[in-house]
């Protein structure tokens, strides 16, 4: 096959669009996938000037200026991507340059690659990032990040932000009974009536599946709150229609605080939700002021930082590890270290202590004591069983900054005799808010040493596809949430769907949590996720039982 049937096969054989220059011969290669992209004829000829003239308007100086600081670097390779013709197509314009000894271009081998419809995903997933999928109100993180900008502006002597914390009562009776897509549409009705109230000072988002935030960032008056709460009522005391054209009634629970000097969004809304606390326990549908008699729970923090400070001296606290296996084929992959807290009698959740543990900066010593232990556990694993997995250690925000961190984790694996390629390090979105190039640098810094790094909860509030190129990671975890209802919500199962294919994309590993049926295991296992996790396969286990399971495997 002579050279000009091989550039023929290959650029038949291509999914890209491919421009060609020889500036010495002056030879240009066109490939018709580029003539059909940019709508030029079957023999036309194609100049630079003529695909500039094809750019959307408002790209043109985008790729101008990419162009101009590119060719002034000498730069070999560089992309720009830009919109073309109408605007509503996407290109990626990746170039190859090669210079001659004085400096100028020999040749320029130009490819372009249609990504609209990675780009419309992107904007998808960047917008879930925010706001909740099935209601369009803020999710938790950015009402959070809304609601402290706002506190943070107003001067405390002037500030009035009210929040409401409403849950709508008896919802999973209602789902029960209704069914989980006619439960849905309750929430989405729901919704759009507390969406009548908002404004550029009221804000709602969508905490858990029943469970709203409303906050007044300047209220007018003392009772605003209390005046939103009355209309609430009256409005639900009509029937929701729902598509079937049944009806249901609900009822709400509603918590109100007010902002007293100091507090940050989180303590807010705390208190608020501690008063809707009180109201279910009162017998539900009313509302309750957050006060003075409400405080137990924060009398409780105080006596639980307590109890932290000396956990790991007390040795009160113990490692639980779930197991994840490859999805096709259930091969055991590795295994998450969770940490778990028995101060007394009874083993306190980690949803209840961590926060206080990262507030008091208790988290590095407690998270340097779950490093060596997972490490020594795992080690005996790996020797006693010739077990090539991997251990999964979650880090926290706080232990990332510690300037000793790195070294620790380093230490630790070189005591027990582990490879870097054993360990994975496991973060949550949240890690980037703080300070983001810290983090990244932290990060890098691991994975150039050949630790593996993973995502935690993605989809959850902070991150998305756009930072997911710039961050070091390898493996990235979709949310429990998602997986809870990947099979009765439509758009939770589209967007995990392009989550998993653009993550591939990426080259990254994924891993499905909390994964409860067959169903969902079929699905994930349909839609090419890599990894799963959950009670379906395996609930998390003591010491003792992971080499109970190990000594089965290796038989």
């Amino acid at each position: 096959m002579d050279d000009k049937n091989i550039y023929n096969f290959i650029a038949e054989s291509s999914a890209d669009g491919f421009r060609y220059v020889n500036y010495e011969t002056g030879q240009v290669l066109c490939t018709p996938k580029l003539r059909l992209m940019f709508g030029f004829l079957e023999d036309e000829e194609i100049s630079e000037e003529d695909i500039f003239s094809r750019i959307y308007e408002e790209d043109k100086s985008k790729y101008i200026n990419k162009i101009l600081k590119s060719e002034k670097n000498k730069d070999t390779e560089y992309s720009v991507s830009y919109r073309i013709l109408d605007g509503n197509q996407w290109v990626l314009h990746k170039v190859n340059v090669r210079y001659n000894e004085e400096g100028e271009i020999a040749e320029k081998c130009v490819f372009f690659q249609d990504v609209t419809e990675l780009r419309q995903k992107q904007i998808e997933l960047e917008y879930m990032a925010f706001f909740d999928g099935k209601t369009g109100l803020f999710n938790r993180n950015h009402f959070i990040k809304r609601l402290n900008h706002a506190i943070e502006k107003i001067p405390d002597e002037n500030n009035k932000v009210q929040v409401l914390y409403m849950d709508i009562d008896n919802f999973n009776m209602i789902n029960d009974s209704i069914g989980f897509e006619m439960a849905d549409e309750v929430i989405v009705h729901f919704s759009g009536i507390l969406n009548s109230y908002a404004t550029h000072e009221v804000k709602i988002g969508r905490f858990n599946n029943d469970e709203f935030v409303m906050a007044l960032f300047n209220a007018k008056t003392d009772d605003a709150a209390f005046d939103i709460y009355e209309d609430l009522v009256k409005k639900l005391e009509q029937p929701i229609i729902l598509s079937d054209n049944s009806e249901v009634y609900i009822s709400i629970s509603v918590g109100i605080a007010f902002y007293s000097e100091g507090m940050d969004a989180n303590e807010l809304v705390k208190c608020a939700d501690i008063a809707m606390f009180n109201v279910k326990q009162r017998g539900k549908n009313g509302m309750k002021v957050f006060s003075g008699d409400m405080l137990n729970s924060f009398n409780k923090n105080v006596q639980m930082e307590h109890q932290l400070k000396n956990g790991v001296i007390e040795n009160t606290f113990f490692l639980n590890y779930q197991p994840q296996y490859e999805a096709n084929g259930k091969e055991l992959r590795g295994f998450e270290a969770l940490i778990r807290w028995k101060p007394d009698d009874v083993v306190i959740s980690p949803v209840d202590f961590i926060p206080v543990a990262e507030k008091t900066g208790y988290i590095v010593s407690i998270g340097n004591w779950v490093i060596d232990k997972a490490f020594e556990d795992f080690a005996e694993w790996k020797n006693r069983y010739n077990y090539n997995g991997v251990i999964s250690i979650n880090i926290s925000a706080v232990q990332l900054r510690d300037k000793d961190f790195v070294d620790n984790v380093v230490s630790g694996m070189k005591k027990y005799n582990l490879e870097p390629s054993d360990i994975e390090i496991e973060i949550t979105e949240s890690v980037f808010m703080e300070d983001y190039e810290e983090a990244i640098e932290v990060l890098k810094k691991l994975k150039a040493n050949g630790y593996k790094i993973s995502l935690d909860d993605f989809g959850t509030g902070y991150s998305s596809l756009s930072y997911l190129k710039d961050m070091p990671i390898d493996t990235l975890k979709i949310d429990k949430s998602f997986v809870d209802t990947i099979l009765t919500d439509e758009s939770t199962g589209i967007i995990t769907d392009s989550v998993v294919a653009m993550v591939k994309k990426l080259g990254l590993e994924t891993i499905a949590e909390g994964v409860e049926t067959e169903e969902q295991y079929e699905y994930l296992k349909k839609i090419n996720c890599d990894n799963i996790q959950g009670y379906l396969l395996g609930k998390p286990m003591d010491r003792e039982q992971i080499i109970e399971l190990l000594e089965v495997a290796n038989k």
